[in-house]
């Protein structure tokens, strides 16, 4: 089935309001309609997208996604309207623009009624999002467990897909494994298991690295530890997964509280939601591309923090965003790291709900500015800052 659906002009509606004044946040209104959830955020040709859900209990759900154009947004699109959209606060739909300038998009459908019995579905467009056709499931199987938390990258003239798949659980003693497959033209291909145990309900962050693409994950072992793995694409084939750190945090549930990792150039940078000797803590790693021996923890927040990272980077600068603490409030917060890992500044972006509520916090860096969405009571947040003038240029460790 194909959709033409372009509702409203939101150009003329955006607003840009100040926020914080030390770091000049702002935040930028846009029309998103009721009972909105799920915000991402996508690079898009110079620019990037807006994507949500439009939950409607009962009746069809629908997935829009809005292009930013350098002033104001353009008309809404949608991408997908189903009765059977699953959709929460943790595994949010997203959208990757593929080298041809296809776009690629998922989103997630119920396979029965039990209640965490989901897939992924799939969907193309190749006029910029004016009409979709859909692909069917991500994976090659239909079982009646979780399906989820997808990272998809371009990877070469296609596209990556990664994502928690639940099909062993079925059984008792079953687990949850991390697969990839990808996406060319109309086709889906090379599905494989990448990690055949690993945390049931973190969402998985990818990028794609001059070796090939790289995604992390929380790990789970058999002693219940949930530290962060990643996995690599290289030319002799995948590698087998590595902890990115020893952190070693015995937790015997998923604190669905994952990593986020970006690159620029030879420099990499993952943020992380942790607990160490009982402390919770959010920690950025960086390293270079081909040095990951000499890989540095930066502590940015050890004041029990809620986590929930997001990291962009230019090669010039870190900047990661996550909830966190100040006094008895509950905030998002962001720290600006250069690339040798001196701590620039920390900034509050602004109050947030401490409970579900808030969603993922998302960020992008488009231009010269870093965009942030996150939810609070049905409704979307987009802000937005300029990133600072380079300090220093060279990278030492």
């Amino acid at each position: 089935m194909k959709y033409l659906v372009r509702i409203g002009i939101l150009m003329a509606n955006t607003a840009i309001l100040a926020w914080a004044d030390s770091l000049n946040f702002k935040k930028v209104e846009i029309q998103t309609g009721r009972d909105a959830m799920a915000p991402n955020l996508s690079l898009m040709g110079d620019h990037f997208a807006l994507s949500w859900i439009n939950r409607n209990e009962g009746q069809k759900s629908r997935f829009f996604f809005t292009e930013w154009n350098g002033s104001g947004f353009e008309i809404k699109n949608l991408i997908a309207a189903s009765e059977k959209m699953f959709s929460n606060w943790a595994d949010i739909p997203s959208i990757v623009e593929a080298a041809n300038g296809d776009l690629y998009a998922h989103w997630l459908e119920r396979i029965s009624s039990k209640q965490y019995a989901y897939g992924i579905r799939i969907t193309i467009s190749s006029d910029r999002g004016k009409t979709w056709r859909p692909m069917g499931w991500l994976h090659d199987d239909e079982s009646e467990t979780e399906h989820g938390f997808v990272s998809l990258i371009p990877d070469g003239a296609d596209v990556r897909a990664f994502w928690l798949d639940g099909r062993k659980m079925t059984k008792p003693s079953g687990k949850m494994a991390l697969r990839t497959a990808i996406l060319e033209g109309n086709e889906i291909k090379g599905e494989r298991i990448l990690d055949q145990n690993v945390c049931t309900c973190c969402p998985t962050s990818a990028v794609q690295l001059t070796d090939g693409p790289m995604v992390v994950y929380r790990d789970r072992s058999s002693e219940e530890i949930r530290d962060f793995s990643f996995v690599t694409d290289l030319e002799q084939g995948w590698s087998a997964p590595e902890k990115i750190a020893e952190d070693n945090w015995l937790m015997p549930g998923c604190p669905v509280n994952g990593s986020s990792i970006a690159s620029s150039g030879d420099l990499v940078a993952i943020s992380r939601f942790t607990v160490i000797q009982g402390k919770p803590q959010v920690i950025l790693q960086i390293y270079k591309q081909g040095q990951s021996d000499l890989r540095k923890d930066l502590v940015l927040d050890k004041n029990a923090p809620i986590g929930r990272c997001s990291t962009v980077c230019t090669k010039d600068a870190i900047y990661t965003i996550w909830i966190g603490k100040e006094k008895k409030q509950t905030v998002l917060r962001m720290a600006e790291v250069s690339p040798n890992g001196n701590v620039r500044r920390q900034e509050i972006l602004c109050k947030i709900d401490a409970g579900f509520s808030s969603g993922m916090p998302r960020s992008i860096l488009s231009g010269d500015h870093v965009w942030v969405s996150w939810t609070d009571s049905n409704r979307i947040h987009l802000g937005r800052f300029k990133v600072s003038l380079p300090h220093e240029i060279s990278v030492k460790y």
